[in-house]
């Protein structure tokens, strides 16, 4: 069994998809939020978890780790390159990719796998380099063959078509990504509506799969987080007046238009489709692609590729935050069955 580490964990979508390969075993799942981080341990009981500062965890911390590691998985958080956001050269979020390197750099596992937004791709920092060039620059300092890509989610059998940049290094000349599967003449893409169709509109009553993906996300028989918010008779009327594909331009003049001009408020999510990246459904006012209501967390998960076995903790709007945030499992399996032919070709070459 091979042994990783989690930084900047959050609820852990990252290593559990890994750990779907039933070839890796998380050891340590490091956050600043404890609300994801009870999450993480709701799903991952068997795993060390540190809440707090990762600036403030130094090498004795983790000498227990050093020569035991195979992997480190890691996400820094990704508000300071978000094009939603600011993109503001000094937000100090931007220079916790260091921490990944200076944990590499004392652990030094094998493999080392980053995941960002894809606005990481065009941000600099204050002395004007370029963040990708510098996380590639100081992982070959330390030893390691580096490539990055960018892998779309619903190339990878997850209904959702959000982009994320990977960067995998490696101690041996082998890096690999894994290849996509779904669309563009392969297997047709996981659609919103291939995920919900056997989740009932409310209530926790199960629904028998009906197909691949739902066989896949099926679990205990009692659908958990599956709580829909009752939303003001207002904000009904404007959703019931956006049809599938629509966003808020289709909301009548009259009803207000939400605020937020950003395409995807109010989009309603298309059943024949993988959805839009989801982000924080109640803040953007993400709408189902048939109930005029905001998808439960559940349904969410679904599109995330967390399984129904995987439960979320927490306040609602925590939950969505958590999801908003996380590494569909799915992907992180797909990154993981390449690093297991990386890790193969590790011992031959060794």
């Amino acid at each position: 069994m091979y042994k990783i580490i989690d930084l900047f964990c959050g609820i852990g979508g990252f290593s559990y998809g890994f750990e779907m390969t039933n070839r890796f075993k998380t050891m340590l799942g490091v956050d600043f939020w404890d609300v994801a981080l009870n999450t993480f341990k709701k799903n991952h009981p068997s795993t060390e978890v540190k809440q707090g500062d990762i600036r403030e965890l130094d090498e004795k911390f983790f000498e227990k780790y050093i020569g035991k590691t195979d992997v480190v998985i890691a996400g820094p958080p990704c508000q300071g390159f978000s094009m939603a956001g600011r993109r503001d050269v000094l937000d100090e979020r931007n220079n916790l990719f260091k921490e990944v390197i200076r944990i590499v750099e004392i652990v030094k596992p094998k493999v080392v796998v980053i995941e960002n937004v894809l606005g990481l791709l065009s941000m600099t920092i204050p002395s004007g380099e370029n963040v990708k060039d510098v996380i590639v620059s100081e992982l070959k300092e330390l030893g390691y063959y580096v490539d990055v890509n960018v892998l779309t989610a619903s190339e990878y059998g997850i209904p959702q078509n959000r982009k994320r940049v990977i960067f995998i290094a490696s101690l041996v000349d082998n890096v690999k990504f894994p290849q996509p599967q779904y669309g563009n003449g392969k297997k047709p893409v996981i659609t919103v509506g291939d995920a919900l169709g056997n989740i009932p509109k409310d209530g926790s009553d199960y629904l028998e799969p009906k197909n691949e993906y739902q066989t896949l996300m099926a679990g205990r028989k009692a659908i958990l987080n599956h709580e829909p918010i009752k939303h003001a008779p207002l904000i009904v009327k404007r959703m019931h007046s956006v049809p599938q594909g629509g966003n808020w331009q289709d909301i009548p003049i009259g009803l207000g238009q939400g605020g937020g001009k950003h395409s995807n408020n109010y989009r309603r999510l298309k059943m024949d489709e993988p959805s839009i990246t989801i982000k924080h459904v109640s803040k953007s006012m993400i709408i189902h692609p048939i109930y005029d209501r905001t998808p439960t967390v559940r349904e969410v998960a679904r599109i995330q590729s967390f399984n129904d076995d995987f439960e979320l903790t927490g306040t609602k709007y925590d939950q969505h935050q958590q999801l908003a945030n996380a590494v569909p499992p799915i992907l992180g399996k797909s990154i993981a069955d390449a690093v297991l032919e990386m890790l193969r070709d590790y011992k031959c070459l060794k």
